[in-house]
């Protein structure tokens, strides 16, 4: 499978915008294939030229999120084009809101694998990981997947407001400032001058 169709089917399964080490590590938990994480500077760069070459040809593109603040790519962060401005943008609580986010959605594609053998060792594994960072390093015994997503949607809903407000109002500000590419990809001439007024 081209990278490109990998990096969909890990980002439709989180729903929020993911680093190219955790796009690999639940590909290769939830769809049992590597991801060549290498392809994905040239991937984006690609998606970009693509774009302003024909927009809209293709029915979605790997992009950036986009910081809330400068409106610019997020170092690191890639999201669809088909997902609303708001849910490509990042502000300051957003990191731990995408974290929890995703603990619950994984959750529940882990519980739909399992059925009756049993759940995978690397989605096991994977959602450890989530886990100890949602109860902390003293969490004993089995993964518990209840448990697990009572935890994330108790902590969830204390930052989903502020994180929805910052980020609706820089939607808001997206659409007024930036043309349609911008609003997908970023706006690097703002983080450019930007870096010139504060050095």
């Amino acid at each position: 499978m081209p990278v490109r169709d990998q990096v969909h089917q890990a980002l439709a399964l989180l729903t929020v915008p993911a680093s190219p080490k955790l796009l690999s590590q639940v590909h290769q938990a939830f769809f049992s294939s590597p991801l060549n994480t290498a392809r994905l500077t040239t991937l984006r760069r690609d998606e970009e030229r693509s774009f302003r070459s024909a927009p809209y040809g293709r029915a979605y593109y790997i992009c950036p999120a986009l910081t809330s603040d400068l409106l610019s790519p997020a170092r690191g962060l890639l999201a669809l084009s088909t997902w609303p401005l708001e849910q490509r943008l990042v502000g300051p609580l957003t990191q731990r809101v995408h974290f929890l986010t995703s603990t619950l959605r994984l959750a529940d594609a882990a519980e739909h694998l399992a059925g009756e053998a049993g759940m995978p060792q690397p989605v096991q594994q994977l959602l450890l990981h989530y886990s100890r960072n949602i109860h902390g390093d003293t969490l004993r015994g089995p993964l518990d997947l209840d448990a697990l997503r009572r935890a994330a949607a108790a902590e969830l809903e204390i930052h989903a407001d502020d994180d929805a407000d910052t980020r609706a109002e820089a939607a808001q500000r997206a659409r007024q400032q930036l043309g349609d590419a911008e609003q997908i990809f970023g706006n690097i001439l703002r983080n450019t001058a930007r870096l010139r007024r504060t050095s």
